[in-house]
């Protein structure tokens, strides 16, 4: 029961933190732009200019920080493990889906660190609960 809940919380941490992110930006460039954008080239042009970068990186992280909690809330035991697998399969999704094309061109450098930085967010979270729990299981057990 213990590995299909901490599945579970690595799909809901993929979920928050690569497709409701996605929807943010999505719905940002569009308010951005004034209308509806058409293409993902036009997305991209949007996108990559330097306030909406750091915008980006804000969102992005604390949604990762986010999704790195509820993870680890979900999985219940080896908490770090699977926050790890969903760091892995982010890192993995997030690079792909660029190279791909399925989701708008982000330039390499900003990638890296908008990776770089989401990722050490999404770790943090899952160690803020599994320090939380710790704490609860010395209670109980004392």
């Amino acid at each position: 029961m213990s590995v299909l809940r901490g599945l579970v919380g690595v799909l809901v941490a993929l979920a928050v933190s690569v497709g409701f992110v996605q929807f943010l930006e999505l719905m940002l460039a569009n308010a951005v732009a004034g209308g509806a954008l058409r293409t993902l080239d036009d997305y991209a042009l949007v996108l990559d200019t330097w306030p909406l970068l750091a915008m980006r990186l804000v969102v992005s992280s604390f949604m990762a920080l986010l999704g790195g909690y509820v993870c680890a809330k979900l999985a219940e035991h080896d908490e770090m493990r699977y926050t790890l697998m969903a760091v892995i399969f982010r890192l993995i999704a997030m690079a792909g889906g660029n190279a791909a094309g399925y989701m708008p061109r982000t330039p390499v450098w900003a990638l890296a660190m908008l990776l770089t930085v989401s990722s050490a967010a999404m770790l943090f979270g899952g160690a803020i609960r599994a320090a939380a729990a710790a704490v609860q299981r010395k209670k109980e057990s004392d």
